[in-house]
């Protein structure tokens, strides 16, 4: 019994994450934006964007456009000719995220399982973007952009 109550509390702090106490720095608006750029375009395929674009106001980053299609046709022939009718309906919705600068509360930094991960949460405290980094280095800078960015 003991043997699987201490294989279990292994297990769970083997997964759990730890803050990390980083203070930002200063860094300047042309490394910011290509520190943030960088990030999120390493992400794991499934959650990489197709692309990241800033604006003066937020960082947006996106999966393109998705579109839908419904339509019907139907055709009846009569003599040597056919009669055709038909309809289609196409709806498209553009995949992006936002995060905008001034609803920017907390940038937290995690150390997980050998990688790291940066946390950015708004007022309310939900979180506005998850950002896997490779190393402690990158992952402090990125914290250092989204910084700069909050306080411009």
């Amino acid at each position: 019994m003991k043997i699987v109550v201490v294989a279990v509390f292994l297990l769970l702090t083997g997964c759990a994450s730890n803050i990390v106490g980083y203070r930002p720095t200063a860094i300047n608006p042309e490394q910011a934006r290509s520190v943030i750029e960088q990030v999120l375009m390493e992400q794991p395929s499934k959650n990489r964007p197709e692309q990241v674009f800033f604006t003066e106001e937020y960082v947006g980053y996106g999966n393109g456009v998705i579109s839908t299609s419904k339509g019907f046709a139907s055709a009846t022939s009569l003599g040597n000719g056919a009669i055709s009718v038909g309809s289609s309906v196409t709806s498209s919705k553009a995949q992006q995220t936002r995060i905008y600068f001034n609803s920017i509360e907390s940038v937290t930094l995690y150390s997980q399982r050998n990688r790291w991960v940066v946390l950015t949460r708004n007022q309310a405290g939900s979180i506005l973007n998850k950002s896997l980094v490779d190393t402690q280095n990158k992952a402090e800078k990125f914290v250092d952009a989204l910084m700069y960015f909050k306080e411009k």
